[in-house]
């Protein structure tokens, strides 16, 4: 990880990769300093995490939701 990762990181990126790692993919999520917000990026998705999904727990269900198979509406 080199130095420009590191300032793009604080402790809920590693909550958030840790989260994210379950599926089995290779999670990787950088902080925005200036909007407070995160953008994990998994399996050739960015999901955007604002301040406000991380505070209300919604970021998970986000999360989820993008690792999902996607259904096909006729099965």
């Amino acid at each position: 990880m080199d130095g420009m990762d590191k300032a793009n990181r604080n402790g809920e990126c590693d909550e958030i990769e840790r989260f994210a790692s379950s599926s089995g993919k290779n999670p990787h999520c950088a902080y925005d300093f200036e909007t407070k917000g995160h953008t994990l990026k998994l399996s050739g998705q960015s999901i955007a995490i604002t301040r406000e999904d991380f505070d209300e727990r919604k970021w998970q269900k986000k999360i989820r939701n993008a690792i999902q198979p996607r259904r096909s509406r006729y099965n």
